[in-house]
């Protein structure tokens, strides 16, 4: 079924630097996803190792006033598309004076764009609402060599059925994250599953800085009843091959501004090769 493109937002720059940003949908309209897009400007002088993910706390859709259908962090969300459908939403990672950060996000309600039987139908609720969490003086006061402040820049473009052949949706899928911690102790972490509401998958990921994979989780195991009944147990390397199988990209572009010894923290890991090619060919340009 063909579905239309409906702008709600077209790049409205936010006045405050740190924020809970929201915006109300219309009362009416069925919805196949959502697309967010984020910018932000570095400051005069540079951008060196700012992360507009970083910035991205949450990212939620609040239907009638507490009821979280998705709510998950800008590097999650960024990841978990990735995951899914083999390739990254559209980016820009740069660190160059004035240069200008992107991301692109899609908030999916069904199973693919365009599914007519799982979807978002707006008319089911009394408010759905749209909200990004953000702070861009996480990574430092907005200034010079962070980001410029009044720069966080939202855009949201909604695919939509066409109001002539909306359909019944069966329901609507949702993201969203349960569980967050940060841990220095060993041993095993027992979480229950929500139970609300059926449960289509799980991502699980954990990240340390200069700690190879498969080391802070080595094995995953989901199952009921203390684990008397099993549904599903593996090493993560071999979780991880399998899905790394289904990845048609694995790579990342940046724009960055290269010191001798410089370190960055990039958003792949086991990182295989890299390719430098110099900015300009002037001395310390990289």
């Amino acid at each position: 079924m063909r579905l239309e493109q409906s702008v709600i937002m077209n790049r409205e720059a936010q006045s405050s630097d740190t924020a809970l940003f929201r915006k109300d949908l219309p009362k009416a309209g069925c919805y196949s996803a959502l697309d967010i897009g984020i910018r932000l400007t570095n400051g005069a002088t540079s951008g060196i190792d700012v992360d507009i993910l970083t910035v991205l706390k949450h990212i939620s859709l609040v239907c009638n006033g507490n009821d979280y259908r998705w709510h998950i962090s800008g590097h999650d969300f960024f990841r978990n598309f990735w995951l899914k459908h083999g390739r990254p939403m559209p980016y820009i990672w740069t660190e160059a004076a004035s240069g200008i950060n992107e991301v692109w996000l899609r908030m999916e309600f069904g199973r693919f764009l365009g599914d007519p039987q799982y979807g978002l139908d707006l008319s089911r609720f009394n408010n759905v609402q749209l909200q990004i969490d953000y702070d861009a003086t996480l990574l430092g006061s907005a200034a010079v060599t962070t980001f410029t402040t009044g720069t966080f820049t939202v855009t949201v473009i909604a695919h939509q059925f066409p109001y002539s052949s909306r359909p019944s949706f069966r329901g609507m899928l949702g993201c969203r994250e349960f569980y967050t911690a940060t841990s220095a102790a060993s041993g095993d972490i027992v979480e229950d599953l929500p139970s609300s509401v059926p449960v289509l998958g799980l991502v699980v990921a954990a990240r340390e800085d200069n700690v190879a994979e498969a080391t802070d989780i080595t094995d995953i195991e989901i199952g009921k009843d203390n684990f008397s009944v099993v549904y599903n147990k593996g090493k993560w390397y071999n979780f991880q091959a399998m899905q790394n199988a289904d990845l048609d990209v694995r790579e990342e572009i940046f724009d960055l501004l290269l010191t001798s010894g410089a370190t960055r923290v990039a958003h792949l890991a086991n990182l295989q090769s890299i390719d430098l090619q110099p900015r300009a060919a002037t001395a310390g340009a990289a």
